[in-house]
Order: structure tokens, then sequence, then C-alpha cells
């Protein structure tokens, strides 16, 4: 339910929030410890609060209905707090975490199939709010992990049946971002393939680097070549775009962003510490668009387009330190654990290290953590991987782990 129902359901990721809050509001009831000696287990619990009393502050700064537009955030950061209380006490398998997100990623890949084949949809998409970008990236995410999960499969005593399971999951996440036509989310392959480098493959045969290498050129040139996916189009539309934003028209997604990047940046500048209300920000854009200095396609936007100065240009310098930590914090914990994790262990530190690269580049083109309810489907994932890990510490070290 975790995995699935915020892709696949209406209202998805908020009946996977009330699921994962009532499994913590439990283990609150019946008195279970915190383990809050565990830094990393207290960073999980406190870091989306620190992100919500930032948004608080920010609005009693600003006065007016920001506090009202902040109050889904502080609705998703309390319930993920209450679901915490259920780290160290839920034992979760990899083949059970694995298993979700391939489930997960056929189901998706299914269901962005059927919209493009049988209903005729240009772009693949989710149940609101899962436009075709955040449906894109969020598949992107679970086919990624999959791969991931490859190589855990392969060290299973059932290991074909697994590598199957893992290798549908992987194609459906991926078929599903394909068929999204979401262009950002191509742009993190680089980075998730240096992470799968860095783990597995710069330790194999000089062979085999050339056979994998060969095999994603192969794959690339296909989703490129096949009209069907509108890769395509889509990439020659961005370069088209980008070009003609150097020669002075802002048009087009490319050109639009980068028109809301230059504005925000110079809206931070103004008041780089107290930020703006929902209404303030759209009120600036519009002073801007009277004195001609922005056009109507930049002006109708409500966010920045990227996490980083959203929150900065919402919430203050606060908001975009706080947003950096949602990224960092879990990276440092996962590669930290990288050097001395088992061969067990590596695909979930692996995807652990995947899930943050992967949502902070989808944050540069785009503001995905200004939908509350994505900013709860990335940290629950993140804790389903936490489980995951600590359930694979042998007995001795998970102790030592509650004690940090």
């Amino acid at each position: 339910m975790l995995c699935a129902t915020p892709l696949l359901m209406p209202k998805g990721g908020w009946f996977a929030l009330a699921v994962a809050a009532t499994t913590g509001g439990i283990y609150l009831l019946r008195g279970k410890p915190l383990n809050l000696g565990n830094s990393y287990l207290l960073g999980v619990r406190v870091i989306p609060l620190v992100l919500a009393i930032t948004a608080l502050l920010a609005a009693v700064w600003q006065g007016g209905g920001a506090l009202q537009s902040s109050l889904l955030l502080l609705i998703v950061a309390g319930l993920l707090a209450i679901a915490s209380a259920a780290l160290g006490h839920i034992k979760i398998t990899a083949a059970v975490a694995f298993g979700a997100f391939a489930l997960t990623g056929l189901a998706t890949g299914s269901w962005a199939a059927w919209q493009h084949i049988a209903q005729g949809a240009r772009r693949a998409s989710g149940f609101e709010p899962l436009h075709a970008i955040l449906y894109g990236n969020l598949s992107l995410t679970v086919g990624l992990i999959c791969l991931a999960g490859l190589a855990w499969a392969w060290q299973c005593p059932r290991r074909y049946r697994w590598l199957l399971v893992c290798g549908l999951g992987a194609l459906g996440g991926l078929a599903a971002s394909v068929l999204s036509g979401t262009r950002g989310g191509w742009v993190a392959l680089p980075l998730a393939g240096l992470l799968f480098y860095r783990v597995y493959l710069r330790s194999w045969s000089r062979g085999w680097h050339v056979l994998v290498l060969a095999s994603i050129a192969m794959l690339a040139l296909s989703l490129y070549a096949l009209p069907q996916t509108g890769v395509e189009q889509r990439v020659g539309q961005a370069l088209e775009e980008g070009q003609d934003y150097l020669e002075g028209e802002a048009y087009g997604s490319v050109g639009v962003r980068l028109e809301l990047y230059r504005t925000s940046l110079a809206l931070i500048a103004e008041q780089p510490l107290r930020g703006y209300s929902l209404d303030e920000y759209r009120q600036a854009l519009q002073v801007k668009l009277a004195e001609g200095d922005i056009t109507k396609s930049v002006a109708r936007h409500w966010h920045a387009h990227n996490d980083v100065l959203n929150a900065w240009v919402r919430y203050g310098l606060l908001g975009a330190l706080a947003t950096l930590l949602l990224y960092g914090w879990p990276f440092a914990y996962f590669s930290s654990r990288l050097l001395r994790a088992s061969a067990s262990q590596r695909p979930i530190v692996l995807a652990g290290m995947l899930l943050p690269v992967l949502f902070f580049d989808f944050g540069l083109t785009y503001a995905f953590f200004a939908y509350p309810v994505v900013l709860g489907t990335y940290w629950l994932w993140l804790m389903l991987l936490v489980c995951t890990y600590l359930s694979l510490e042998p007995s001795g070290q998970r102790v030592s782990l509650h004690s940090e």
C-alpha cells in the first residue's frame, strides 16, 4: 500500500499516509520506545517537522492567509512524525520491500500503457494531483529501485523467479516514465548510472562494462527512434525552446522554467529571509507582468518549478536549508553505510541512495515538494527502506544502532 497507492489510487498518497500514521500511532499507544538515541532515526522523525515549523514561522511572519496555504504541509509533517514511531520496531524483509516496488512498477507500467493505447492519451498520468510530470518521475523512481533489486534477486535461492519479478517491475516503471513524456526525469538517469557504477559495476570486468554500456545505448536509441514513445519529439522540442530562449524568446516549458528561475531569484534577493506567502508570490508575478518583465505564460504559475528555489521564495532561507536536508540526510546515511554493508544489504543501500538523488534531480526542473502529499510519499518510501535496512542488520549490530 505504501508503494502503490500513491501512484494508482485516487487520493492514494493520503491513504498511504493515513495507514502509516495509524501504524505508528499503535506503537505510540502501546508505549513502545522511540529509540531516540539513534541519530539517524531521530533525523528521519524530525526533518519533516523542521520544514513544517519553518513554514509555520514564515506564515506567522508573512501574516494574512499564509498559514492557510501551509496547512496541508503541516498535516503531512504531523502524519509522518506519528508514522515514524514504527521505525525500529517493524521488520521488513528485502523480499517484501523489493516485491512491493516490483508489483508497483508492473502495475504503473500497465496503467500507463492502457492510457496510451486504449484511451489514446498523449501523456500518461496518475490521479490528482499526479499529473504527467509527478506521475512519470515517481514511476521512474520505482523502476530504478527495482533495478537495484536485481542485485538482491541474484542472491536469492529462487533466483530466476525474483529476477523476473524485479525485471518486470523495472520495465514497468521505466515504461510509465517514457509514456508520461516527462523529460526532466530522464536527466536523472546519468546520476543514477553513476550510483550503480559506484556500488556494483566498477568491480566488473571490462567486457561486462562494454556489454552494459552497449545495452544502455541500444535501449536509449530504441526509445528515441520509436515514434510511439514520443521521446524524439519531446527532446527536439526542448532543444528548440532552449535555443529560442537564448535568442530572447521565452516560451514552452523550457523557456518558462528559465524565466521562473530568473524571476524567483530576483524576488529572493528582495526578501531572502522572510519569503513570500502564496498570495504575495502570485501578486509579485502579476506586478512583473504589468511591468512587462515577464509574459502571461510565466505569471500564471504558482510555484518556481524548482524545489530549493520554491522553498526559499515561499519560506525564506530557512525553508531552502530545510529542503536541502530532505535530500542530504538520507543520502549521507545510506552512503555512509555503503563500505560496511554486506552483500545482502548493498541493494537496499543502493535504493536508499537512489531515492534522494532522484528527487533532488526531479526538483531541479519542478517543485515536487510544493505538493505536500508528494513530499509525504517520498518520506514514506524512505522510511520503508530504512526499516528494511535495519531488519537486515545482525541482532548485535542492530542493538548498537539503537544506542548511537
